[in-house]
């Protein structure tokens, strides 16, 4: 018959970390490329992840925005892209702003990060997230 331990009241709780601190030394950078619905919501996430507001909500552009910069000492590189899953935006736009945020990612992005409500998830919505980048190039 196996007995349980007793348990101390001297132990510590599970002390919570960023993921961000597990990143190998020698990654120079970590590239992140934001891909939704709604540039606000994109925006709104962008401002989080730098814990301040750095680009207009409202205002969107119709191109890439990109920030370099530091966050915890680690050096990050944040692309915000026009509504690249907009269902009537056409292959050749398409195909600009895929290219315009390869070359803002070089040599690549590590992360796709992909912002929306719940409610704005369908298969069409997902079947396109996941068409290959290779078609577009």
């Amino acid at each position: 018959m196996t007995t349980a331990a007793p348990v101390s009241d001297d132990l510590q709780p599970v002390k919570r970390s960023s993921s961000y601190e597990f990143l190998p030394p020698d990654m120079s950078e970590l590239r992140v490329v934001l891909l939704g619905n709604s540039w606000s919501e994109r925006s709104s996430v962008w401002n989080f992840i730098l814990g301040e507001t750095r680009i207009n909500t409202e205002e969107e552009p119709d191109q890439c925005l990109t920030f370099r910069g530091e966050l915890k000492e680690k050096k990050i590189v944040l692309i915000n892209t026009p509504d690249l899953l907009h269902p009537n935006i056409s292959e050749d736009k398409l195909r600009q702003h895929v290219q315009h945020c390869v070359r803002l990612s070089y040599p690549g992005p590590h992360v796709f990060l992909l912002v929306l409500q719940p409610e704005d998830f369908t298969e069409e919505l997902f079947s396109e997230a996941l068409q290959s980048p290779e078609t577009l190039q």
